[in-house]
């Protein structure tokens, strides 16, 4: 059996740029039949679950954050949560998914047998991993 491409998906942390994430997501799964791997942190995915179909192939993987190690209030893993105040010390942090990020790419490749997925589709609110993709030789758009 041939197995499908993946793409991996990983929107900012903020509805905002979620929601699009999602839409795009859905809309490759039907057209394309792509494996897409949406992650995000573990509050975020739990919200997503209930959001889609049934039927769908959409992979959701939760990344590890502590909102508390930055300075933030606890479980705080979402824009919508945060005082404007807030909202730059929340991006700042968004940076300590760096490495995280990276470690589940390893993984998602070990599993594929050393294959990469065919791109990484990353916001650009998340600096911090964007160097990533082009270490490993994937095709990264970013929104």
């Amino acid at each position: 059996m041939e197995k499908k491409e993946n793409i991996v998906m990983f929107p900012f942390m903020a509805q905002g740029h979620i929601i699009p994430f999602l839409a795009l997501a859905l809309e490759i799964q039907k057209k394309r039949g792509c494996t897409i791997t949406f992650v995000n942190t573990p509050l975020n995915i739990k919200k997503l679950r209930s959001s889609l179909p049934p039927n769908t192939s959409i992979r959701l993987v939760e990344i590890p954050f502590n909102s508390s190690d930055h300075g933030l209030p606890p479980n705080t893993e979402n824009t919508n949560a945060l005082p404007y105040p807030l909202i730059f010390r929340f991006i700042e942090a968004s940076l300590s998914l760096k490495l995280p990020f990276r470690k589940l790419i390893s993984e998602l490749i070990a599993e594929q047998n050393g294959h990469l997925p065919l791109c990484l589709v990353v916001d650009m609110f998340l600096a911090g991993v964007l160097r990533l993709p082009m270490s490993l030789g994937c095709l990264m758009p970013f929104l």
